[in-house]
């Protein structure tokens, strides 16, 4: 199982990245929703982290994930 990160700021990034995590910047919803397709098709993604920001885009999209047992959705702020 994979952790990946969804960030939009670069610094968030750098720190998630430098312990291994796969991270994406993410600058727009359309990116955004591309990317949760992605991760919804996904069946080695353990963990997802995000952080307000990204969380307020889509907030309904992020509420259904939390409902399902995979992936674990942590929001960092």
């Amino acid at each position: 199982m994979k952790i990946v990160g969804i960030f939009d700021k670069r610094e968030e990034q750098v720190g998630f990245r430098l312990a291994g995590i796969e991270t994406n910047i993410i600058k727009s919803k359309e990116e955004l929703t591309n990317k949760l397709n992605s991760i919804n098709n996904s069946k080695d993604i353990g963990i997802l982290v995000i952080n307000n920001n990204i969380f307020n885009l889509m907030p309904d999209e992020f509420k259904k994930i939390e409902k399902r047992q995979l992936p674990l959705l942590l929001k960092i702020d």
